[in-house]
């Protein structure tokens, strides 16, 4: 009898082990590493050191697949379209412009927040004719951190009207950007939801106040995210209220 009540005691224990220790608990695994957020590329020429081109933009991801859209700063194209997948750090992909297509391979970092690798111009006519057959390497930084995140406040100032107080409180889901946002000393301008993209440190907002009129909100964070330069474009009966300011993040 004392046989089986030790067996049974040990067993019990063995489970209680195994469940404390994390051994088949599907609550403890890891949420997979991702490439999802802002980044900023930059291309260099092996063949000619004139030639360069960078890029930023918001990647989402999916799997080991993902893809995004660029804003391009180069010799012939304003934006374009990546997209690629992954084999553990190894990446391969395409970047897709007007007149432009470039293939590119590398790795990313174990912490998923910058990558390298070379690259390759598989097709370039027209404006981009001039790089035809180029190659070099890449570099990419995620800049997720710098994301816009936050209750921000501050006052704009529009041409002919005394500052009113701009408050903006924004969810940065991997670079898609929504929330709202609030004026004080307003003419007209009230309470609207704001939806819109932040790509590398470049925010664009637009919002709808029904009888308030519609306003886009453009301008740029600094690295931290804790700053906004913001200019307001208000269309409807406020549409003299467009102006600039600068707001700061306050939680």
């Amino acid at each position: 009898m004392k046989s089986i009540i030790m067996i049974t005691v040990l067993i019990c224990l063995g489970c209680s082990i195994s469940e404390c220790g994390g051994y088949g608990n599907s609550n403890n695994s890891q949420t997979a590493a991702s490439m999802a957020g802002s980044w900023q590329f930059t291309y260099t020429s092996s063949k000619n050191s004139s030639i360069s081109l960078s890029g930023t933009g918001t990647l989402t991801q999916t799997g080991t697949s993902f893809s995004g859209t660029l804003s391009i700063t180069g010799p012939c194209a304003t934006s374009g379209t990546i997209s690629g997948s992954l084999s553990g750090l190894s990446l391969t992909g395409t970047l897709t412009g007007t007149n432009l297509t470039i293939s590119v391979t590398g790795t990313v970092v174990s912490s998923y927040n910058s990558a390298s690798g070379s690259y390759q111009v598989m097709m370039a006519t027209g404006a981009c004719t001039a790089v035809s057959g180029d190659s070099g390497t890449w570099t990419g930084t995620r800049t997720i951190g710098s994301g816009v995140g936050g209750y921000f406040i501050g006052p704009m100032q529009a041409a002919d009207r005394l500052p009113m107080q701009l408050a903006l409180n924004l969810k940065d889901d991997a670079g898609q950007v929504s929330g709202t946002a609030t004026f004080t000393n307003s003419a007209c301008l009230h309470s609207m939801n704001v939806a819109g993209t932040i790509s590398g440190v470049n925010l664009e907002l637009q919002g709808n106040g029904g009888t308030d009129g519609s306003i886009v909100l453009s301008g740029t964070t600094d690295k931290e995210g804790k700053t906004l330069r913001i200019s307001s474009t208000v269309s409807g009966a406020c549409k003299a209220e467009s102006g600039i300011g600068t707001l700061t993040k306050v939680q």
